[in-house]
């Protein structure tokens, strides 16, 4: 029979069996040396596969880096053709002749200008040398024999780009880039020419190479290399036709990384080629994969040590284990012990078990509480704040008089629901998630803090099925930022990459990086890159992602907005975003946004100062008419979308003395400012419906009334902070709930300027009140 919970058989039904007489010593010696060889074979193929493909990455990754270089080349030396095409755009070969030393003049400070270009050339329809950068009056050669005039004269109009040679009046090595020059008529009219230095390429692969082995080059469409490094040991070298690389460009491709014989120097080598925009050019990277070898040698060694050493270890037990095995006669007493150890083992079980639910409801209420949590809190103000009126009321009677003393029973009534107000709001405090937000403008900000301080919201909102990792990087820099837009673009990325993933999950990945090292601090870009492993996405959809309404959910999954927002945000900060996706290959959102320097990221950010804090205790009689003085007839508009406690706050605020105007929403209360409504004190929640906080209320509100004085409050604080409430950095006093009487009351004397009526109200509190602030 087995067990009901662990599937153990019973401990009754387990009986001695009768001693082994043969034991299959020879398959266990055999195991303890063919596991060991297994798992050694099967981890250096992973490392062998996952070393390829690390430097089949860098490849790509490096060659593209080549190729924006040489894309930006080749358009500024194009500039420069179109601007000598333009400063001689009229004028006759006869009067070019004329001018030739004004003409010289322009090309050798152009010349001058362009460090990739070494010579400057005007050439004649006929052949002839008009005009050169380097020497006047230009030498009478005869360039109609090259190849590039050739080729314009029968008709090409693009650019062309010639053999490399030495120059014959520099004797420098390089290669010619010409265009056309076309005559009213659309007829060839002569040749504008630059000689450009495979040194200047040169020297920026140098930067870029990762080893003595890396080669670096720049190809004609055709197999003619214009440029390698290292520098090749002869001019004319044109890569065989029957090569993987010429295959691979005869057959259109613009971008790959493949394997290429040793036809050069003898070397395999893994080569990542990129086409130079719509130019016949493409630039390569190739790393040998003879250092790939080695490395993947290298981790070989160590695995093969551990094997080694794990069959020895694995044999030895086998040995072991025979010579107990061939310890029959010990068998029945191994056995009884056995049951034993059963026994606690079916215990221990059992009370894992009831560990493991007991956890399971414990998290399911977690999620629960922490979802009702800010509206519990919304109910606890207003319970509190209408039992503390009822009070006063009773005590005052119904027309305002002074009555008779509450009798015993009334107050210990009052008193009990207070003290259970004060409870529920213990309570609340424990179960509440924090949500930390602020409204600023664009200030330097720690991108990994800002990340670290999300990650319970990011990880309620991926949900239990998706792993979240993060890669920050350490010693980043300081980024421009406006840190609640960045929060809800990483929000807007996490859900975006949690519904890309299959039902049964996946990962997403937070990296954050200098997307250039090599740039001074505070000059270059942070970047911070949301990936997932999900479906990814076809090469329309991704040229479509940042257009709003655009998305690829079902109906009513999603607006379309999610990433047209981070986008805008993105570029409004002066950064960039992009999209790296593919399908079935998950996909990146990288943005950019630029660094600023530490010194600035140093200086503290502005905070208001602090709003006394908000407890649910009850206030000795006057607490409120103490704060009177500070109201003095002024007008407070209240403006929260929870009615009852804004009723109870407005009622609490008239018998202190204020004129109050309520609105149940930012937009509402908006109106009535621009309306002219008289407002001396705006009081507001943090969190409203309607599309506008009360944080942006209040800055709203300050550009239009700067001198209005501010006061808001929030049910997601949780505990003391340096300003009084859950938001950090927050700029204007923040008031927590549940509050009562005299917090309010205080609160709306210190945010309008009066400290001595707030400070007066808080030493009014009752010993109840003072004793759950103690253990607050």
């Amino acid at each position: 029979m087995l067990h009901p919970r662990t599937g153990i058989p019973s401990v009754r039904d387990v009986q001695p069996s009768a001693p082994r007489h043969a034991f299959p010593l020879r398959s266990l010696l055999l195991a303890a040396f063919l596991v060991p060889a297994l798992a050694f074979a099967g981890v250096a193929w992973r490392d062998h596969q996952r070393l390829h493909q690390e430097a089949a990455e860098s490849v790509d990754r490096t060659a593209a880096i080549a190729q924006e270089h040489a894309l930006k080349v080749i358009e500024t030396n194009a500039l420069v053709l179109d601007r000598i095409e333009d400063s001689v755009r009229g004028l006759s070969w006869d009067e070019i002749a004329a001018r030739e030393r004004e003409v010289h003049e322009a090309l050798r400070d152009l010349e001058a200008r362009i460090e990739q270009i070494s010579v400057l050339h005007l050439i004649r329809p006929d052949g002839r040398l008009a005009a050169i950068s380097v020497v006047h009056p230009a030498p009478q050669v005869d360039l109609s024999g090259r190849g590039y005039f050739a080729l314009h004269r029968n008709g090409e109009r693009g650019l062309a780009f010639g053999d490399p040679i030495v120059g014959r009046t520099t004797g420098q090595v390089s290669f010619t880039m010409s265009r056309a020059r076309i005559a009213p008529d659309g007829t060839f009219d002569g040749i504008i020419l630059g000689s450009v230095l495979p040194d200047y390429f040169q020297g920026y692969w140098a930067t870029l190479a990762a080893g003595a082995d890396a080669h670096f080059g720049l190809v004609r469409a055709d197999g003619t290399l214009l440029a390698r490094l290292p520098p090749p040991p002869s001019l004319a070298i044109r890569l065989p036709q029957d090569g993987a690389f010429m295959q691979a460009i005869a057959g259109g491709a613009r971008r790959g990384v493949i394997e290429v014989d040793p036809a050069l120097d003898g070397v395999r080598r893994l080569v990542g080629f990129r086409r130079v925009g719509e130019q016949p050019l493409y630039v390569f990277y190739a790393l040998s994969l003879d250092a790939v070898r080695a490395e993947w040698l290298g981790h070989l060694a160590v695995n093969g040590t551990l094997a080694l050493l794990a069959t020895l270890v694995l044999g030895g037990a086998a040995l072991v284990a025979a010579r107990r095995w061939r310890a029959e006669q010990s068998a029945l007493a191994e056995l009884a012990r056995s049951h034993a150890e059963l026994r606690a083992e079916i215990a221990r079980r059992e009370a894992a078990e009831e560990e493991l639910r007991a956890a399971q409801r414990l998290e399911a209420v977690g999620r629960l509480t922490g979802g009702v949590a800010h509206d519990f809190n919304n109910l606890l103000t207003a319970i509190l704040g209408s039992l503390q009126l009822l009070e006063r009321h009773l005590e005052r009677g119904a027309g305002g008089a002074a009555a008779a003393p509450l009798d015993a029973r009334t107050r210990r009534l009052i008193g009990t629901a207070r003290d259970a107000v004060e409870r529920g709001s213990r309570l609340t405090a424990s179960l509440l998630a924090f949500s930390r937000r602020q409204t600023l403008r664009a200030e330097p900000l720690d991108a990994n803090a800002l990340i670290g301080s999300m990650l319970p919201l990011l990880r309620r909102a991926l949900g239990e099925a998706a792993e979240l990792r993060l890669e920050l990087s350490p010693g980043l820099p300081p980024c421009m930022a406006d840190a609640a837009q960045l929060e809800a673009a990483l929000l807007n990325l996490t859900i975006n990459a949690r519904d890309a993933l299959p039902p049964e999950g996946g990962v997403v990945t937070l990296r954050t990086f200098r997307t250039d090292p090599t740039v001074p601090p505070g000059k270059g870009r942070v970047g911070i890159a949301v990936s997932d492993t999900g479906s990814g996405m076809s090469p329309e959809a991704r040229a479509r992602a940042f257009e709003p309404f655009f998305t690829t959910k079902p109906v009513g999954k999603g607006t379309g907005l999610g990433l047209s927002q981070v986008y805008g945000v993105v570029r409004q900060l002066g950064g960039e975003v992009s999209i790296e996706s593919a399908p079935g290959q998950g996909t990146t959102v990288l943005m950019r946004l630029p660094e600023t320097s530490p010194v600035a990221a140093a200086e503290p950010a502005r905070t208001a100062a602090p709003a006394p804090a908000g407890g649910a205790a009850e206030a000795r009689d006057g607490g409120a008419d103490t704060g009177a003085a500070a109201a003095n007839g002024r007008s407070v508009l209240v403006v929260e979308d929870d009615r009852a406690v804004r009723d109870m706050a407005s009622e609490t605020l008239r018998e202190a003395g204020w004129r109050v105007t309520e609105a149940p929403d930012g937009r509402a209360a908006l109106a009535l400012i621009e309306a002219g409504e008289r407002v001396d004190l705006l009081f507001t929640d943090v969190v409203m419906p309607g599309g506008i906080s009360g944080v942006e209320l209040a800055e709203a509100a300050r550009r239009m009334r700067p001198d209005l004085a501010v006061l808001l409050a929030s049910g997601y604080a949780g505990g003391a902070q340096p300003n009084g409430g859950g938001h950090p950095a927050c700029p204007f006093p923040l008031l927590d709930k549940p509050y009562d009487r005299v917090a309010l009351v205080a609160a709306a004397a210190a945010a309008f300027g009066a400290p001595e009526e707030a400070a007066a109200l808080i030493a009014a509190r009752s010993p109840v009140a003072a004793r759950a602030d103690a253990t607050a």
